[in-house]
């Protein structure tokens, strides 16, 4: 977890050093820092609020700096299925960046969340010129499919009592932070089977 203390922009400025050294293990550029923050800004989202809703055509780039969201989508049926849960110094965005075409997931606030917007295409024409920022880039990438492979690897080769463990190992708090509704459609069991699964693990410690 990277350091909040202290407010406004110089702050932010501080922040950002502190993500790509958190990426790259190097001190970054002042000139790509200067460029990043120049080219942002700060938007805060209430509880229960859309930060993206499906069907955007978005090409902002975002920087979870506090709080938490919850990426979901709706099936066939209209069930709102849980994708990923969204923590502090990660960067998301929607797929139109890459194919221009509409958000197919909503990302919902599930905490009062700050976040540091940018536009995608200044970022992109800024990587051009910048060796060091795309190299932060590709690592983004690379941690995205990572998550994506575990994601499916967890789906497809482990039982919902071991997601749910999965879970609670990343984020611990997380019951008491997140509907249960939610939590049980990010590991695939209805509400219910969620219930059995916990008082199980309860009863066994």
């Amino acid at each position: 977890m990277l350091n909040r203390n202290g407010e406004g922009m110089e702050n932010y400025k501080e922040y950002l050093k502190n993500l790509i050294y958190n990426y790259l293990h190097t001190k970054a550029d002042d000139a790509i820092i200067k460029y990043l923050s120049d080219n942002s800004s700060v938007k805060t989202f209430k509880k229960n609020e859309l930060v993206i809703a499906a069907g955007d055509a978005s090409s902002k780039l975002f920087v979870l700096y506090q709080g938490l969201i919850r990426k979901f989508y709706l099936d066939y049926q209209g069930n709102d299925i849980t994708h990923m849960f969204i923590t502090p110094d990660s960067v998301f965005s929607t797929e139109f960046i890459m194919v221009q075409t509409p958000a197919l997931c909503s990302f919902e606030a599930l905490e009062e969340c700050v976040l540091l917007q940018m536009d995608y295409k200044k970022v992109k024409q800024k990587m051009m010129e910048e060796t060091q920022l795309m190299q932060v880039y590709i690592r983004i990438l690379e941690e995205t499919l990572r998550e994506k492979l575990l994601r499916d690897n967890s789906l497809l080769g482990k039982c919902a009592t071991e997601r749910y463990l999965e879970l609670k190992h990343r984020m611990p708090d997380i019951d008491k932070r997140v509907n249960h509704t939610h939590i049980a459609s990010y590991i695939g069991v209805t509400p219910v089977s969620l219930s059995r699964i916990r008082r199980t693990l309860r009863e066994e410690n």
